[in-house]
């Protein structure tokens, strides 16, 4: 089993359990939450809600970090870009440099 078939057994679970957690718990709340207050509400909603809140959370977290790392492998492609040409250059100015035009003796990887 890859490792997205396991995230995706883990999040079937996980949701399986809210279901059940659900399902036992019908009665209704009063829930206040910074200035708001709301009454009669069922706890099924809450937690639903609040469970499809952290979920919308967790995503919006993975896309910022997916972003991040995006722009972080950009930056060293180009960095690597750089560091070629300039030893490209380097290597050029060595063959002329070298008596006769030949290739400096060093041991290249």
């Amino acid at each position: 089993m890859n490792r997205a078939q396991l995230y995706f057994v883990a999040a079937l679970l996980f949701a399986l359990l809210v279901a059940v957690f659900v399902l036992q718990n019908t009665e209704p709340v009063g829930v206040n939450f910074l200035f708001w207050q709301f009454t009669h509400v069922s706890k099924v909603l809450v937690i639903l809600v609040s469970a499809a809140v952290g979920a919308l959370m967790v995503i919006l977290l993975g896309a910022w970090w997916q972003f991040k790392k995006y722009i972080y492998v950009r930056q060293l492609k180009s960095e690597i870009r750089e560091l070629r040409a300039a030893l490209q250059k380097k290597m050029a100015l060595e063959k002329s440099a070298a008596p006769g035009g030949k290739e400096p003796e060093q041991n290249r990887q």
